[in-house]
């Protein structure tokens, strides 16, 4: 550390580069799903609904494990929760290409996998980099976000060109194996904050030298004070409504394509392309809600992951489904970067972010889950994904009201936290008091 601080390179930008290499390779499975469908149900024969519901099913699963690994970030760190869950997710892929019945692949990837090794990766990582940095944080977030699109992008084609000439079994246990490795190590340079170290976030080196009154020593902000706030429970619906609407899609587009014709490898490229094009939008967007805050982002991310679906209900061709997704990659990743930021700016650096974090990503979980049943469900029932289509556009404009909804930002001149927080006579912005980023 010592080292570091000679050369001036903060260690928050080593926290920055290895959370970008946890979030890629901890979303290869989930973020790869809909690649995994056609070989199934070629395979085993299963129903595309049965199958799906394992998607939602790691969903479902994770929301208690969501809730439980933001109460464990806040309290005891989050090194050794990555690290067990780095092992779950590489053990748990490992034996995805053992499975021979249905009811294995939902204990696999619904309960290992997809839920309880990957909720903790979610969870904590953003949390975390909003303690690291306090400066350019829009910037450092849309890194990171940005990161997440990279996912996809690698694992959907790698996983179908392996599924194809490999086999299902060579795959699993290759990848597996790669993915337990990189996990593990890459979650030994995470630390909770930069006291572990002795250090500033980055942006407050100089804190220490200003004067610290009184308000340094207030306690922080329960959690109870906040969950009576109408505003963390709108911006948990608004991630609901957002996930299931683009979970139909991203869990069925490519059997959408390949119900059209279009060959699997080429189909995967559809994922791989919307994922790709969602890198733009995970940065951008991550600026906006650091700028302008939650109303503007939500809106515009909402309006821009939903009109692009009625593409799809003329594609036909390769080339439709890959106009179709630039465009709806190009917003779709902006529905869920925001909310870390939008939370730090909303109750401040001493609320227990990670806890409130935690509350909305549950409603990103329960509208993951429903989307991705849903999209295969109504397959089941018609024979055709067009009510999928419908049902994820008008999931998209339900969205529309509650995100325009949301109180105006206001921003603020940054200060170091230390002078940042009340005086001790003053009223506690979420207890009557006006948040930083809120205008009345």
């Amino acid at each position: 550390m010592a080292h570091i601080k000679k050369f001036g390179f903060h260690y928050a930008w080593v926290v920055l580069a290895a959370a970008c290499v946890l979030n890629i390779f901890a979303r290869a499975d989930q973020a790869s799903f809909g690649v995994f469908v056609d070989p199934l149900v070629d395979q085993f024969g299963w129903k595309r609904g049965d199958i799906s519901f394992a998607y939602s099913l790691a969903f479902l699963v994770g929301l208690p494990t969501v809730m439980i690994m933001g109460w464990l970030g806040d309290r005891f760190g989050a090194r050794n929760l990555m690290l067990g869950a780095g092992v779950l997710i590489g053990t748990g892929t490992f034996l995805m290409g053992t499975i021979t019945e249905l009811w294995q692949f939902y204990v696999v990837y619904g309960f290992m996998v997809g839920s309880m090794g990957h909720a903790a990766f979610t969870v904590l990582l953003p949390v975390i980099i909003t303690r690291w940095f306090h400066h350019r944080l829009g910037i450092v977030m849309g890194i990171y976000f940005a990161s997440q699109g990279l996912g996809p992008v690698i694992f959907a084609p790698l996983f179908r060109w392996m599924l194809e000439n490999q086999g299902w079994h060579h795959t699993f246990t290759v990848i597996g194996l790669v993915l337990g490795l990189i996990l593990a190590v890459f979650s030994l340079f995470i630390h909770n904050s930069p006291a572990v170290l002795g250090l500033q976030a980055y942006g407050l080196d100089d804190a220490s030298k200003q004067p610290q009154g009184a308000s340094s020593s207030k306690p922080p902000i329960r959690l109870r004070e906040i969950l009576k706030q109408g505003i963390v429970w709108k911006l948990a619906g608004i991630h609901h409504i957002g996930c299931a609407a683009h979970a139909i899609i991203l869990a069925h587009v490519v059997s959408m394509a390949t119900f059209k014709g279009i060959p699997g490898v080429t189909a995967a490229g559809v994922l791989a392309t919307i994922a790709g094009t969602s890198v733009i939008s995970r940065f951008v967007f991550s600026i906006i809600a650091d700028r302008y805050g939650g109303r503007i982002t939500l809106t515009l991310s909402l309006l821009g992951q939903s009109l692009p679906v009625i593409i799809l209900f003329f594609a036909t061709d390769a080339w439709v489904f890959y106009l179709f997704a630039v465009v709806f990659g190009l917003c779709y990743g902006g529905e869920m970067v925001g909310f870390p930021i939008i939370n730090k700016h909303l109750f401040g650096t001493k609320a227990p972010l990670g806890s409130i974090y935690s509350f909305e990503m549950v409603g990103a979980g329960t509208g993951m889950a429903l989307g991705g049943w849903v999209g295969g469900s109504l397959f089941d029932i018609s024979g055709a994904y067009g009510w999928s289509l419908a049902a994820s556009l008008v999931a998209g404009f339900i969205g529309l009201p509650l995100a325009l909804s949301l109180p105006r930002h206001k921003k603020t001149v940054p200060v170091p936290i230390e002078t940042a927080a009340p005086a001790p006579d003053a009223p506690s912005p979420l207890l009557g008091g006006n948040a930083p980023g809120l205008k009345k």
